[in-house]
Protein backbone atom coordinates (compact mmCIF):
# COMPACT_ATOMS: atom_id res chain seq x y z
CA UNK A 1 0.00 0.00 0.00
CA UNK A 2 1.27 3.42 -1.28
CA UNK A 3 2.04 5.93 2.29
CA UNK A 4 0.37 8.70 2.25
CA UNK A 5 1.98 11.66 1.63
CA UNK A 6 1.47 14.13 4.08
CA UNK A 7 0.72 18.26 2.79
CA UNK A 8 3.71 20.84 3.62
CA UNK A 9 1.24 23.22 4.62
CA UNK A 10 -2.31 22.96 5.95
CA UNK A 11 -4.92 25.74 6.58
CA UNK A 12 -8.02 24.48 8.60
CA UNK A 13 -11.13 26.45 9.60
CA UNK A 14 -9.12 30.32 9.26
CA UNK A 15 -10.94 33.58 9.50
CA UNK A 16 -9.39 36.90 9.91
CA UNK A 17 -10.09 40.21 10.51
CA UNK A 18 -8.84 43.98 10.39
CA UNK A 19 -10.96 45.33 13.51
CA UNK A 20 -14.01 44.88 12.85
CA UNK A 21 -13.52 44.17 9.04
CA UNK A 22 -13.60 40.31 8.14
CA UNK A 23 -11.38 39.29 5.44
CA UNK A 24 -11.32 35.87 5.23
CA UNK A 25 -14.28 33.25 6.38
CA UNK A 26 -13.25 29.45 7.18
CA UNK A 27 -10.60 29.03 4.72
CA UNK A 28 -9.59 25.23 4.22
CA UNK A 29 -6.53 24.34 1.87
CA UNK A 30 -3.70 22.01 1.35
CA UNK A 31 -0.85 22.45 -0.17
CA UNK A 32 2.03 19.41 -0.98
CA UNK A 33 5.43 18.83 -2.05
CA UNK A 34 6.21 19.36 -5.36
CA UNK A 35 2.66 21.14 -6.75
CA UNK A 36 1.69 24.36 -7.51
CA UNK A 37 -1.48 25.84 -5.96
CA UNK A 38 -3.24 28.66 -7.74
CA UNK A 39 -5.23 31.16 -5.18
CA UNK A 40 -7.00 33.46 -7.45
CA UNK A 41 -9.22 36.17 -7.10
CA UNK A 42 -10.24 40.40 -7.65
CA UNK A 43 -8.32 42.71 -5.65
CA UNK A 44 -9.41 42.57 -1.94
CA UNK A 45 -10.87 39.00 -2.28
CA UNK A 46 -8.31 38.08 0.59
CA UNK A 47 -5.41 36.65 -1.57
CA UNK A 48 -2.41 38.54 0.17
CA UNK A 49 -3.99 38.26 3.64
CA UNK A 50 -4.23 34.49 3.13
CA UNK A 51 -0.36 34.25 1.80
CA UNK A 52 0.58 36.45 4.97
CA UNK A 53 -1.16 33.83 7.00
CA UNK A 54 0.15 30.87 5.44
CA UNK A 55 3.89 32.70 5.83
CA UNK A 56 3.28 33.01 9.86
CA UNK A 57 3.33 36.85 9.51
CA UNK A 58 -0.41 37.28 10.77
CA UNK A 59 -2.54 35.30 13.39
CA UNK A 60 -5.77 33.97 12.44
CA UNK A 61 -8.89 34.97 14.21
CA UNK A 62 -10.21 31.76 14.12
CA UNK A 63 -8.58 28.39 12.86
CA UNK A 64 -5.23 26.82 12.15
CA UNK A 65 -2.16 27.03 9.99
CA UNK A 66 -0.02 23.55 10.78
CA UNK A 67 3.25 23.04 9.19
CA UNK A 68 6.70 20.83 9.17
CA UNK A 69 8.89 22.29 11.37
CA UNK A 70 11.92 21.16 9.67
CA UNK A 71 12.84 18.09 12.35
CA UNK A 72 9.53 15.83 11.03
CA UNK A 73 6.75 17.13 13.51
CA UNK A 74 4.03 18.95 12.89
CA UNK A 75 3.20 22.26 14.37
CA UNK A 76 0.98 25.16 14.28
CA UNK A 77 2.72 28.38 13.69
CA UNK A 78 0.53 30.85 16.14
CA UNK A 79 2.86 28.15 19.07
CA UNK A 80 6.16 28.78 17.44
CA UNK A 81 8.27 31.09 19.30
CA UNK A 82 9.20 34.13 17.43
CA UNK A 83 12.46 32.71 16.77
CA UNK A 84 11.57 29.42 15.82
CA UNK A 85 9.04 31.37 13.25
CA UNK A 86 11.97 33.21 12.19
CA UNK A 87 14.25 30.34 11.41
CA UNK A 88 11.75 28.30 9.25
CA UNK A 89 10.78 31.75 7.20
CA UNK A 90 14.41 32.19 6.87
CA UNK A 91 15.83 28.59 5.68
CA UNK A 92 12.26 26.86 5.00
CA UNK A 93 9.88 28.41 3.64
CA UNK A 94 10.38 31.67 1.50
CA UNK A 95 8.18 35.01 0.49
CA UNK A 96 8.19 36.44 -2.35
CA UNK A 97 5.93 39.67 -2.08
CA UNK A 98 4.08 41.58 -4.97
CA UNK A 99 6.20 45.11 -4.37
CA UNK A 100 10.17 44.02 -4.28
CA UNK A 101 11.01 47.23 -2.28
CA UNK A 102 9.10 45.79 0.83
CA UNK A 103 11.31 42.73 1.18
CA UNK A 104 15.16 43.74 -0.78
CA UNK A 105 17.24 45.73 1.33
CA UNK A 106 17.97 48.78 -1.26
CA UNK A 107 21.16 50.29 0.42
CA UNK A 108 23.14 47.15 -0.02
CA UNK A 109 24.46 45.52 -3.15
CA UNK A 110 22.68 43.26 -5.47
CA UNK A 111 25.10 40.26 -4.35
CA UNK A 112 24.51 40.96 -0.39
CA UNK A 113 20.18 40.80 -1.32
CA UNK A 114 20.84 37.60 -2.52
CA UNK A 115 23.36 35.68 -0.28
CA UNK A 116 21.35 36.42 3.22
CA UNK A 117 19.09 33.72 3.51
CA UNK A 118 22.39 31.27 2.83
CA UNK A 119 24.49 32.89 5.21
CA UNK A 120 20.95 32.34 7.38
CA UNK A 121 21.79 28.89 6.40
CA UNK A 122 25.90 28.81 7.69
CA UNK A 123 27.66 29.50 4.56
CA UNK A 124 30.55 31.56 5.05
CA UNK A 125 32.50 31.02 2.03
CA UNK A 126 32.87 34.48 0.11
CA UNK A 127 34.07 32.74 -2.93
CA UNK A 128 31.22 30.35 -3.16
CA UNK A 129 28.47 32.92 -1.70
CA UNK A 130 29.63 35.35 -4.50
CA UNK A 131 29.81 32.47 -7.11
CA UNK A 132 26.41 31.37 -6.03
CA UNK A 133 25.05 35.18 -6.22
CA UNK A 134 26.26 35.48 -9.97
CA UNK A 135 24.67 32.01 -10.77
CA UNK A 136 21.52 33.13 -9.83
CA UNK A 137 21.50 36.68 -11.40
CA UNK A 138 22.01 35.03 -14.45
CA UNK A 139 19.23 32.51 -13.72
CA UNK A 140 16.97 35.46 -13.54
CA UNK A 141 18.37 37.52 -16.79
CA UNK A 142 20.37 39.80 -14.94
CA UNK A 143 23.65 40.38 -15.77
CA UNK A 144 26.20 38.73 -13.03
CA UNK A 145 28.57 41.85 -13.29
CA UNK A 146 25.39 43.80 -11.82
CA UNK A 147 26.54 42.05 -8.89
CA UNK A 148 27.61 44.71 -6.62
CA UNK A 149 25.05 47.73 -8.05
CA UNK A 150 22.27 48.88 -5.67
CA UNK A 151 18.63 47.76 -6.45
CA UNK A 152 17.95 51.43 -6.15
CA UNK A 153 19.84 51.02 -10.06
CA UNK A 154 17.53 48.47 -10.95
CA UNK A 155 14.29 48.79 -13.21
CA UNK A 156 11.16 47.78 -11.61
CA UNK A 157 11.10 43.93 -13.36
CA UNK A 158 14.71 43.68 -12.20
CA UNK A 159 13.67 44.20 -8.79
CA UNK A 160 11.54 41.51 -9.23
CA UNK A 161 13.55 39.18 -10.27
CA UNK A 162 16.30 39.86 -8.05
CA UNK A 163 14.11 39.38 -5.76
CA UNK A 164 13.06 36.10 -6.51
CA UNK A 165 16.60 35.12 -6.57
CA UNK A 166 17.00 36.46 -2.96
CA UNK A 167 14.53 33.71 -2.25
CA UNK A 168 15.20 30.69 -4.30
CA UNK A 169 18.78 30.55 -3.54
CA UNK A 170 18.53 28.78 -0.41
CA UNK A 171 15.96 26.11 -2.34
CA UNK A 172 13.37 26.70 0.36
CA UNK A 173 10.71 23.51 1.01
CA UNK A 174 7.68 26.46 0.67
CA UNK A 175 7.73 28.95 -1.86
CA UNK A 176 4.78 31.20 -1.68
CA UNK A 177 4.42 33.87 -4.50
CA UNK A 178 2.68 37.40 -4.19
CA UNK A 179 1.67 38.63 -8.31
CA UNK A 180 5.05 37.21 -9.24
CA UNK A 181 5.07 38.50 -12.69
CA UNK A 182 4.07 41.86 -11.60
CA UNK A 183 5.17 44.57 -13.95
CA UNK A 184 7.47 42.11 -15.96
CA UNK A 185 7.04 42.25 -19.75
CA UNK A 186 5.91 39.31 -21.55
CA UNK A 187 9.36 37.94 -22.67
CA UNK A 188 10.34 38.15 -18.93
CA UNK A 189 7.24 36.79 -17.48
CA UNK A 190 7.76 33.34 -19.29
CA UNK A 191 11.41 32.87 -17.80
CA UNK A 192 10.38 33.36 -14.62
CA UNK A 193 7.72 31.26 -14.92
CA UNK A 194 9.50 28.41 -16.53
CA UNK A 195 12.31 28.86 -13.50
CA UNK A 196 9.76 27.93 -11.04
CA UNK A 197 8.33 25.47 -12.59
CA UNK A 198 11.76 24.07 -13.47
CA UNK A 199 12.67 24.21 -10.09
CA UNK A 200 9.73 22.54 -8.38
CA UNK A 201 10.08 19.76 -10.91
CA UNK A 202 13.96 19.38 -9.61
CA UNK A 203 13.11 19.11 -5.74
CA UNK A 204 9.89 18.87 -3.84
CA UNK A 205 9.16 22.06 -3.44
CA UNK A 206 5.48 23.46 -2.29
CA UNK A 207 4.41 26.49 -3.96
CA UNK A 208 1.30 28.60 -3.17
CA UNK A 209 0.67 31.19 -5.91
CA UNK A 210 -1.20 34.08 -5.84
CA UNK A 211 -2.65 35.67 -8.77
CA UNK A 212 -5.19 37.39 -11.07
CA UNK A 213 -4.08 36.23 -13.80
CA UNK A 214 -5.56 32.78 -15.09
CA UNK A 215 -3.53 32.29 -17.73
CA UNK A 216 -0.46 32.43 -15.07
CA UNK A 217 -2.72 29.78 -13.07
CA UNK A 218 -3.02 27.89 -15.77
CA UNK A 219 0.17 27.66 -17.36
CA UNK A 220 2.07 27.17 -13.88
CA UNK A 221 -0.50 25.47 -11.29
CA UNK A 222 -1.55 21.97 -10.95
CA UNK A 223 -4.40 22.81 -8.32
CA UNK A 224 -6.89 26.08 -7.57
CA UNK A 225 -8.99 27.83 -5.49
CA UNK A 226 -10.80 30.62 -6.14
CA UNK A 227 -11.79 33.33 -3.28
CA UNK A 228 -14.79 35.62 -3.81
CA UNK A 229 -15.15 38.56 -0.55
CA UNK A 230 -12.39 36.28 1.86
CA UNK A 231 -14.31 32.62 1.00
CA UNK A 232 -12.98 30.03 -1.46
CA UNK A 233 -16.18 29.78 -3.39
CA UNK A 234 -14.74 26.92 -5.92
CA UNK A 235 -11.77 24.52 -6.09
CA UNK A 236 -10.25 21.53 -7.83
CA UNK A 237 -7.81 20.91 -10.59
CA UNK A 238 -6.72 23.61 -12.86
CA UNK A 239 -8.13 22.62 -16.31
CA UNK A 240 -11.15 20.98 -14.28
CA UNK A 241 -12.32 24.55 -13.06
CA UNK A 242 -11.42 26.74 -16.12
CA UNK A 243 -12.97 24.66 -18.27
CA UNK A 244 -16.25 23.75 -16.81
CA UNK A 245 -16.57 26.38 -13.37
CA UNK A 246 -19.09 26.16 -11.06
CA UNK A 247 -19.69 29.24 -9.02
CA UNK A 248 -21.36 31.90 -10.85
CA UNK A 249 -18.07 34.34 -9.34
CA UNK A 250 -16.01 31.53 -10.94
CA UNK A 251 -17.82 31.65 -14.45
CA UNK A 252 -17.61 35.36 -14.52
CA UNK A 253 -13.46 35.46 -13.98
CA UNK A 254 -13.36 32.82 -17.05
CA UNK A 255 -15.75 34.45 -19.32
CA UNK A 256 -13.76 37.75 -18.43
CA UNK A 257 -10.45 36.08 -20.06
CA UNK A 258 -12.41 34.37 -23.07
CA UNK A 259 -13.82 38.26 -23.96
CA UNK A 260 -10.82 39.77 -23.65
Amino acid sequence: MTPQIEPSLRAQDLDFAFGQRKVLHDVHLELYPGEVLAIVGESGSGKSTLLRLLHGDLRPSRGVVEADDGHGRRCDLAELRQQELRQLQRSRWALMTQNSRDSLRMQHSAGANIIERRLAQGERSYARLRAEAKDWLARVEIDPDRIDDTPQQFSGGMLQRLQLARVLISRPSILLLDEPTSGLDLSVQAAVLDLIRKLVQSSAMAVALVTHDLGVARLLAQRLIILQGGRVVEAGLVDQVLEDPQHPYSQLLVASVLTL
